[in-house]
């Protein structure tokens, strides 16, 4: 297997780097590639050649729209040429099989596509109700340098959901990519400037969070930091940002529920009940992680869930037929199962897995069995904090009181799931869920329409729809009197002036 070498992109060409970071593979231990430790030189080269790209309006930001929406297009068009080549980057280096990682680069080339569409039609208004003398202009202009900081889960989808908006907005864009999962970006933004996308527009710097993150989002040409991972770092960044008053959007962790009503269609419900909790491993923000089932089928529906969930396959990322990957890397690995033995300390009844995978080849790699929980309470630790790992946490409920309350009970608001054929009860039970997404019958299912972000501690702002293009512009008002202008001032006033 080669060894992928990287340095930094930055103003379309690569940037050279005196350090290098290496990923090895979570599934087999393998290197598989080098990417740039930068420095704070690097960063502040990253973000000149976005802000001259901004500023230099015929670049980018004051192109016709239609002009910016050819250009994305062009770059989806390598995108889907290169699929395969940018799955197996996605899959190795995360530890996901190869079948997800494909879907992953085909959704973030649907969210592309989408995102070229909106730049056509930038949205303005015409204020004309304010008298026969004044017209006013509510417009929209590009927010400017954008800093993107995304994660390691889906390093594509989280950068995608960004991306392709602030672009089609107008902005110009720097990307920190997670270190550990850095060269499909690396790898999107050289596609971009073979698609036309002028220099400057798209840089990319790789390295460590506590060194490149803190130099770009203090940097005070960065107009905006865009931000996808945890609750604790989206509050480190705020707080910078917050320094200098600057624009934030965050999107941060989940503790999703997943609420089966006796009602339900037990055999789809039971399909997204698995989806939702093995997906990526279970590392993925708006992971299914609580199961809330009526208490008059929970057995009999634990019981088929448990029997389903055996049969899931863990795998290398090129098996083709394996569901579950490696978990990211061994100290996260280490910390799944301590939340795992924690769930065990509180009383909860282990009915499914709990251990790590060393067999049938797994051995080199971080695999996690996929674990189901019952009995689990409110004030366990696997109720109330974000594992990100293959775990469910199975707690009954009683009424539809009970289960609303239940859902709601924790600090996020990302996503949660319902399933239930009463539409009544749908509608009142999707209203009271406090959460950005609400999926009935069905979960961790979307279109690129539908925008996409969390209440509470799951976020500031929203990603993906047309609000997604609205986060990353600025309003300006114009207020304009037509004809001339009656004076204001009492009329000694502007008799003495013009005296």
């Amino acid at each position: 297997m080669d060894v992928r070498e990287y340095d930094n992109w930055i103003d379309g060409g690569w940037a050279g780097a005196d350090r290098k970071v290496e990923r090895k593979s979570p599934a087999h231990g393998r290197l598989l590639a080098r990417f740039a430790q930068s420095d704070e030189q690097a960063v502040r080269a990253a973000v000149g050649a976005a802000r001259k790209a901004f500023d230099t309006r015929s670049v980018w930001s004051s192109m016709p729209g239609a002009e910016r929406a050819k250009a994305l297009g062009h770059w989806v068009d390598l995108m889907t040429r290169d699929l395969e080549r940018l799955a197996l980057i996605e899959a190795e280096e995360v530890g996901k099989p190869i079948r997800f990682a494909r879907a992953e680069i085909e959704w973030s080339i649907e969210l592309a596509r989408y995102a070229a569409a909106l730049a056509w039609q930038l949205p303005g208004d015409l204020v004309s109700n304010i008298g026969d003398a004044n017209l006013g202009l509510v417009t929209r202009e590009p927010r400017g340098v954008i800093a993107m900081i995304t994660p390691w889960n889906f390093p594509m989808v989280t950068l995608f959901q960004k991306l392709p908006f602030a672009l089609a907005a107008g902005c110009t864009v720097v990307v920190k990519p997670s270190e550990l999962t850095s060269g499909s970006t690396l790898e999107i933004a050289k596609l971009a400037t073979e698609a036309g996308i002028p220099n400057g527009v798209i840089n990319v710097v790789t390295g460590s969070g506590r060194t490149v993150g803190e130099i770009l989002t203090g940097h005070r040409d960065v107009d905006m930091i865009s931000f996808t991972g945890s609750t604790a770092v989206g509050i480190r960044i705020a707080q910078r940002a917050a320094e200098q008053v600057k624009r934030v959007g965050l999107e941060l962790g989940g503790k999703a529920a997943n609420i089966v009503f006796a009602d339900a269609d037990i055999d789809a419900a039971l399909d997204g009940i698995l989806l939702g909790y093995i997906l990526n491993q279970g590392e993925e923000c708006v992971q299914g992680t609580r199961l809330l089932v009526e208490d008059s089928v929970a057995e009999s529906f634990l019981e088929k869930l448990v029997e389903r969930s055996k049969k899931i396959r863990l795998g290398l990322p090129t098996d083709e037929d394996a569901d579950v990957g490696a978990l990211i890397h061994e100290k996260h690995m280490e910390q799944v199962l301590s939340y795992i033995e924690s769930g065990l300390e509180e009383g909860a009844t282990l009915l499914l897995g709990g251990n790590r995978v060393t067999e049938n080849g797994l051995g080199m790699g971080y695999y996690v069995a996929p674990t189901i929980f019952s009995n689990v309470t409110p004030d366990m630790t696997i109720f109330r904090e974000e594992i990100f790992g293959p775990v469910l946490a199975v707690t009954r409920f009683k009424s539809v009181e009970e289960a609303i309350a239940l859902a709601n009970d924790t600090n996020y608001g990302l996503g949660n799931g319902l399933w239930t054929k009463d539409i009544d009860k749908a509608i009142r039970v999707s209203r009271e869920l406090r959460s950005g997404t609400v999926y009935v019958n069905t979960f961790l299912e979307t279109a690129a329409q539908m925008p996409f972000g969390g209440l509470k501690q799951s976020g500031i702002g929203r990603e993906n729809g047309l609000d997604g293009l609205l986060e990353f512009t600025e309003v300006k008002s114009t207020f304009i009197k037509l004809g001339k202008r009656t004076h204001a001032l009492p009329h000694t006033l502007t008799t003495s002036a013009r005296s």
